[in-house]
C-alpha cells in the first residue's frame, strides 16, 4: 500500500503532499503479518504432524545385520585360502 497524497493550496498551484502511515495503517499490516505467520506455522504444523507414521512406535525394532568379516583396506575380503610362503 502506498501513502496517501492530499492536495495543499500554495501561491502558484496546488501540490500533492504526502502524509506518512498512520497508526491504524500499522496495526493493519501487523495484523496481517501475524495472519500469515500464524496460518504458515499452523500449516507447516499439520505437513509434519501428517508426516508421522503411527504404526511405527507399535513395531519393534529392526534386528541388526550380523556381523560381517571386516574388509581390508583394499575394499576387499581378506582371502584365507592362500597358503602362505616359507621362506
Amino acid at each position: 500500500m502506498s501513502t496517501t497524497a492530499s492536495t495543499v493550496r500554495v501561491e502558484r498551484g496546488n501540490v500533492a503532499a504526502l502524509r506518512g502511515p498512520t497508526l491504524a495503517w500499522a496495526l493493519r499490516r501487523t495484523l496481517l503479518a501475524l495472519v500469515i505467520l500464524v496460518v504458515a506455522i499452523g500449516g507447516f504444523a499439520c505437513l509434519l504432524y501428517a508426516s508421522i507414521d503411527p504404526d511405527e512406535e507399535s513395531t519393534p525394532a529392526a534386528k541388526s545385520v550380523p556381523h560381517v568379516v571386516p574388509s581390508n583396506s583394499t575394499g576387499h575380503a581378506p582371502d584365507y585360502s592362500v597358503t602362505p610362503r616359507r621362506v
